[in-house]
């Protein structure tokens, strides 16, 4: 398997982390991104270099694409000098990008046209990454592509899961994230709205959080990593929403691509759309106003 031909384009920080690991486990791929940064530091390892999409697809029998959006693989596949271009009969595209299962399960049925089959693997770092790998990948297609990628899919990741069919994995990973933002979004919403309250009785965020870290709110002090050593900076920091930096209309793709999952399958999810609204409006505001008092040279952007 190691001799196979292996293509990565999009070297961003998953996906150089990913193509180091395929390099380490004696897998050569040949590289491309837009930057040179990456693909220099990964042809130093002993990766090879492509100068376009096609020309990976051209030398490869299995190429991996690991780009932002939905938007960015298409010009991977189908733009000027994309995949679709310089790709052979019995290639394999492995989807690792978090686009939802939609968009896997339409390639699927395109590429029939090429002869060209396609598998999804979605990623996630939500475990401690062993050797700066991914901890968990999550991956969609047929039994004989997955078996034939297995030895990728092991370099790349600690725990590589099959799930089922084409855009199982990404149906996976959507489910996986949007179960953790529920979780971690509350807890930070209760120490957000908490607090404010607390220093409008007067009481001193420090004193708060010691109480909290012993006491009936302890788990959810733990929970955001708030275990000992408390300092005003430190607390805001960690309880940081991504909304104050990014603006209201912030929230990530793939968050964005779960909630069209759910509302096509329709599965009600009120947790979610309360939390989200709360986040990016009400609590929004009151952890604005704590970054104002307790970190006054971070950059903000109230929207």
């Amino acid at each position: 398997m190691n001799d196979i031909k292996v293509g990565f384009i999009g070297l961003g920080n998953m996906g150089i982390t990913m193509a180091r690991a395929l390099v380490k486990h004696g897998i050569i791929p040949t590289v491309y991104d837009l930057r040179q940064e990456p693909v220099d530091e990964l042809v130093s390892m002993g990766a090879k270099s492509a100068n376009s999409c096609k020309e990976v697809a051209e030398v490869s029998e299995v190429i991996i694409s690991m780009v932002w959006d939905i938007p960015q693989t298409d010009e991977v596949i189908f733009g000027t000098n994309g995949v679709w271009e310089g790709i052979r009969e019995g290639s394999i595209i492995i989807i690792t990008s978090s686009i939802g299962p939609d968009y896997c399960q339409d390639l699927y049925e395109k590429a029939k046209e090429k002869k060209v089959r396609v598998a999804d693997c979605a990623v996630s770092g939500g475990m401690p990454a062993i050797d700066n790998r991914p901890s968990c990948l999550m991956i969609g297609g047929d039994d004989d592509v997955i078996q034939k990628c297995w030895p990728l899919f092991e370099a790349m990741g600690e725990y590589p899961l099959h799930l089922g069919g084409i855009g199982m994995g990404q149906a996976h990973k959507l489910v996986d994230n949007m179960m953790a933002r529920h979780f971690g979004t509350v807890t930070r919403l209760c120490l957000i709205e908490g607090l404010n309250f607390g220093l409008k009785v007067g009481l001193d965020i420090e004193k708060m959080m010691k109480v909290a870290g012993v006491s009936a709110f302890s788990r959810g002090v733990k929970s955001v990593g708030l275990e000992g050593g408390f300092n005003e900076k430190r607390i805001v920091e960690t309880i940081r929403s991504p909304m104050p930096l990014l603006g209201r209309g912030g929230r990530v793709n793939e968050l964005n691509y779960a909630i069209e999952l759910a509302e096509k399958v329709g599965a009600p999810m009120p947790l979610f759309h309360l939390s989200d609204e709360l986040d990016t409006k009400t609590v929004y505001d009151s952890y604005y106003e704590l970054m104002k008092k307790y970190l006054p040279d971070q950059p903000t952007r109230r929207v």
